[in-house]
């Protein structure tokens, strides 16, 4: 089973507020220590796909308790909002497999009688021509672009609450897109897939692995 993580973070000083302000999510919902530093919660409502879902969490970030809500899907990507003083400041989603996906879209146009990717794997041919349009994908600017969309709102410095200077500016680094479109030619593996462990390195959130409220709804540990 693929890792599906989610769940909204704040600084463990502010638990007397987020304790006090949870009953009005009005939904149901898990609250728990992460470690010495981070608290988490976890609302029935997941992916924040209801409005008074957003309004609650703006409402909490208002007093001011910033918030990070964070989400890892093994077979997607990964990705957070912000919310602080009453206001979204920042997001990011980082997809996973865009390079492989962009390669196969390619691949599929140059080679439509080719059916499945299993004769991509017994043709020598045939890999050999995926590897090359993989190698282009990763170095083409619409990669670098379609990348980009899902940092544009990225803001290191709204990470100030959270973190020190230090940490803000290895954020920054982190978001920087050549970094993130950066290609091994030796391993053929590109940085995006393990960007969501540096994410977490920096933050200090590396506990924040395969729970979300279906897990603790279903009798995972809390």
């Amino acid at each position: 089973m693929s890792e599906f993580t989610t769940g909204i973070l704040y600084p463990r000083k502010y638990e007397p507020s987020v304790l006090k302000m949870l009953p009005q999510s009005r939904q149901p919902y898990f609250h728990q220590n992460v470690n010495d530093h981070w608290n988490a919660f976890f609302l029935e409502d997941e992916w924040l796909e209801r409005a008074d879902t957003l309004r609650f969490l703006l409402q909490l970030s208002a007093q001011p308790v910033p918030l990070l809500w964070f989400h890892d899907a093994e077979e997607s990507g990964w990705g957070f909002r912000l919310f602080d003083g009453g206001m979204e400041v920042s997001s990011a989603t980082i997809p996973y497999s865009l390079d492989i996906e962009m390669t196969e879209a390619e691949f599929a146009r140059r080679f439509p009688a080719v059916q499945s990717i299993d004769e991509i794997s017994e043709q020598e041919e045939l890999r050999r021509a995926y590897d090359e349009i993989l190698e282009q994908v990763v170095r083409s600017v619409q990669f670098r672009q379609e990348l980009s969309k899902g940092i544009a709102r990225f803001r290191h410095q709204c990470f100030s609450r959270f973190v020190s200077a230090k940490q803000a500016q290895q954020l920054r680094s982190l978001f920087d897109i050549n970094l993130l479109a950066d290609f091994d030619e030796e391993s053929g593996s590109s940085i995006l897939y393990d960007s969501v462990d540096l994410f977490k390195e920096i933050l200090g959130i590396e506990e924040m692995i395969w729970v979300n409220y279906t897990y603790l709804a279903s009798g995972g540990a809390n």
